[in-house]
């Protein structure tokens, strides 16, 4: 940075003065300030912060966490994929004091992204896998895999490696999108990025002929002859030449986090964007979300054709100035939050800050920024203990608590309103 030559020797505290000259600027001597009165914040605290839990159990990049349907347990999957490094699945206690994980799954040479359970998991054990690999090859792809858990507990690992079934897969080679869920209808939902690293370079999510940059949407339940699931008749582009019939929604750069509001059953992307704005999506049926002839709501690469369904704008919309790589939450169903029930809560990895939101199915009727965090969020889950929990791959796993000083801020120093009461004079 360039200064006036005056501003640089006023700054440095250097005068024109020489020992025989006197002038009337410049700073003689430094003075140090020591009659600051500027403490805390203009701005009132928000209402929530973090605390850390299960402090005593190790985790190697914690990338993923999700209830055991059925139990008090939780399934964290550890970020894995390199060749020496799979990724892998434990089973953990939800509770104070627990010390320890068990393995139900390894799977080496993949990126495991997500999980979800079958509704009627507790009968059959079946779990299904987001993955993206194999890692570190010239051509990748997403594959959702299905494995079935041991009833048996007493068994390392708990789920058989052989139980593998290839559900559905595509050719993916960055923004992989990555997480599955099952609706209230049974169906199982999929996120699906553009598939590269930059700009659309395939032109692919405005493109209904193959499955990248969107949501897809198949029956498990009723499998076709020729594979493991078929396609519901009415998904939007079933009778649209050459589409791809499993697509529900289309225009998504990097969807990085789906989930499911178990009371309404509305279900919650987040979007990750590129230059400038950060989404998230009450997700929709035929809705194109406009990547990349839009990002967001705004013009990206206009001169681009706009594929089918209806153009549908995000729900919540964040600049880079306070989102840049922005990570889909969960409706929150914390009877120890309870200011926060039924709102969609969701964060941002680089900034750390934490929003919550809520939506009637017409329209957005609160939407507020509640936390300010130190972490690198990369998922949110509830808990059976009723805990809201944040996840950092490297600062481990975090709960959402009351912020003490937003309820009693009485107690707060009183941050000066007027420049003469910053002590500065």
């Amino acid at each position: 940075m360039r200064y006036a030559p005056a501003l640089l020797l006023l700054l440095t505290g250097i005068t024109l003065a020489d020992e025989t000259t006197e002038r009337p600027f410049g700073l003689a001597k430094r003075l140090v300030w020591s009659s600051s009165q500027l403490k805390g914040s203009p701005d009132p605290p928000l209402l929530y912060v973090v605390e850390k839990v299960y402090p005593d159990v190790e985790w190697d990049r914690p990338i993923y966490l999700e209830t055991e349907p059925g139990t008090q347990n939780l399934m964290v999957i550890e970020q894995g994929g390199e060749k020496d490094r799979p990724s892998k699945i434990y089973r953990m206690e939800d509770r104070e004091g627990v010390a320890s994980k068990q393995l139900v799954l390894s799977v080496s040479e993949r990126l495991v992204y997500g999980m979800t359970f079958h509704p009627q998991y507790a009968e059959n054990g079946w779990i299904f896998l987001f993955s993206n690999g194999s890692t570190g090859e010239k051509e990748r792809v997403n594959r959702v895999t299905r494995y079935t858990v041991a009833r048996n507990p007493a068994f390392e690992p708990q789920c058989d490696p052989d139980s593998k079934l290839v559900i559905i897969e595509w050719r993916s080679m960055g923004h992989d999108g990555g997480d599955v869920v099952f609706g209230h209808d049974g169906m199982l939902y999929v996120t699906s990025g553009d598939g590269t690293s930059d700009s659309d370079r395939w032109l692919s999510a405005q493109d209904p002929t193959n499955l990248l940059g969107g949501v897809l949407r198949i029956d498990v339940d009723h499998p076709d002859e020729d594979r493991l699931y078929s396609i519901p008749p009415d998904n939007p582009f079933v009778d649209l030449p050459k589409a791809r019939g499993e697509l529900w929604a289309i225009g998504l750069r990097n969807p990085w986090r789906m989930s499911i509001d178990s009371t309404t059953g509305q279900i919650w992307v987040g979007n990750n964007g590129q230059d400038l704005w950060e989404s998230a999506h009450l997700l929709q049926k035929a809705a194109n979300y406009g990547w990349s002839v839009y990002e967001g709501s705004h013009p990206f690469y206009a001169h681009r054709e706009l594929g089918p369904g209806t153009l549908t704008a995000p729900t919540f919309e964040h600049h880079h100035t306070e989102s840049r790589s922005l990570t889909g939450g969960v409706a929150c169903d914390s009877a120890r939050l309870p200011g926060l029930q039924g709102a969609y809560i969701y964060g941002d990895h680089s900034t750390g800050k934490i929003w919550a939101g809520r939506h009637d199915g017409s329209q957005v009727t609160f939407h507020q920024e509640i936390a300010d965090t130190p972490l690198h969020i990369v998922a949110f889950s509830n808990t059976p203990r009723g805990d809201l929990l944040v996840v950092d791959q490297t600062a481990g796993i975090h709960r959402l608590q009351p912020n003490p000083a937003a309820e009693h801020p009485e107690e707060l120093p009183e941050f000066p309103r007027t420049l003469s009461s910053t002590g500065l004079f």
